[in-house]
């Protein structure tokens, strides 16, 4: 694998969230409630070791234990999510975001599942709390990642790959990221208005930001993912060698957007500085939890986490079904 670790020397080390373990009991009592309805024992154990909650310790630093909660139900819904659409069909994963999506816009649709349940208890503990900016753009980047996990569903079933402007174009919306940096937002306290949202440099900063976490959660995902069969929507089946050099680039575009910003002299302009320099807290925290977790390379992390070098498993080696 590419040494990413190298590449990420830009971004300051941060100390993890003190709130961690409070933060942490709290939301896997909340998120229990729904993750026993879809798994089984044995899925349940590995979920619970892949210590999804310990990401957001190290990609929110400066949350309250407030805040570090919400970023741990966004996890677990996220993870839960998609590990139940990666077992349905692409028609199965579009009707399953249609229940989300009528679960964020209208108060009294009720269809009794868990995930309707699960989504409007987030948007009332949550999304309501934030500011309104923040929240219009969370619940319209939430539908669009659960309608575009339906097209994900679709190419898995076609084996097909795309071209990287095809695939960078998917799993801008599948990584769920935009969610994630939603609630930096919430987490800071800052409602950023949409025109910096719409101006270009913010836009450059923001996707470079974003590309540099999906990209390495696929390489170091990988492996996994061929394993269960999913290797045809991971443009990295083909395009290892190109992801070192492309990180750089990446690196150098959210440099230039954030050196930008700060030269403008403006709170609102201070405030996206602020928000770009938590999302490159989110770059490196994505990075220290990919080889802190037993996830993407089990009990060998820290001796990959060295060589970086990964054995490819056979296909459905080692894997744990949704019901088992």
């Amino acid at each position: 694998m590419p040494d990413l670790e190298a590449s990420i020397s830009i971004f300051p080390e941060r100390d993890a969230n003190p709130h961690h373990e409070e933060a942490r009991r709290e939301s896997r009592l909340w998120i229990n409630q729904f993750n026993k309805t879809v798994y089984g024992p044995k899925m349940r154990t590995f979920m619970d070791n892949c210590n999804f909650e310990l990401i957001n310790t190290f990609c929110y630093p400066y949350a309250n234990k407030y805040g570090l909660r919400a970023t741990m139900d966004l996890h677990n819904i996220l993870w839960l999510y998609d590990e139940f659409t990666d077992t349905e069909s692409g028609k199965g994963a579009y009707k399953s975001a249609t229940v989300v999506y009528r679960a964020l816009h209208d108060p009294k649709f009720d269809d009794g599942s868990w995930l309707c349940l699960m989504m409007k208890d987030f948007k009332t503990n949550h999304i309501d709390l934030a500011g309104p900016d923040t929240a219009r753009r969370f619940i319209d980047h939430f539908c669009s990642y659960v309608e575009l996990v339906g097209k994900e569903a679709e190419l898995r079933e076609e084996r097909k790959v795309l071209d990287i402007q095809g695939y960078i174009a998917l799993r801008r919306e599948t990584s769920a990221v935009r969610t994630c940096f939603d609630l930096v937002e919430y987490c800071l306290g800052i409602n950023l208005p949409q025109d910096i949202h719409d101006d270009p440099v913010f836009i450059g900063g923001y996707n470079a930001a974003m590309d540099l976490i999906y990209w390495a959660n696929d390489l170091y995902s990988y492996n996994m993912e061929q394993a269960k069969g999913h290797s045809g929507a991971n443009v990295v089946t083909a395009a290892v060698d190109f992801l070192g050099g492309y990180f750089e680039l990446l690196l150098y575009q959210w440099q230039t957007a954030r050196d930008t910003l700060a030269l403008r002299s403006s709170e609102k302009y201070a405030n996206a500085v602020r928000v770009l320099d938590a999302y490159g807290d989110w770059v490196r925290g994505n990075i220290v939890w990919s080889f802190t977790t037993e996830r993407y390379f089990g009990t060998q992390n820290s001796e990959i986490r060295k060589t970086r070098r990964v054995v490819l498993r056979r296909p459905f080696e080692q894997s744990v079904h949704l019901t088992e």
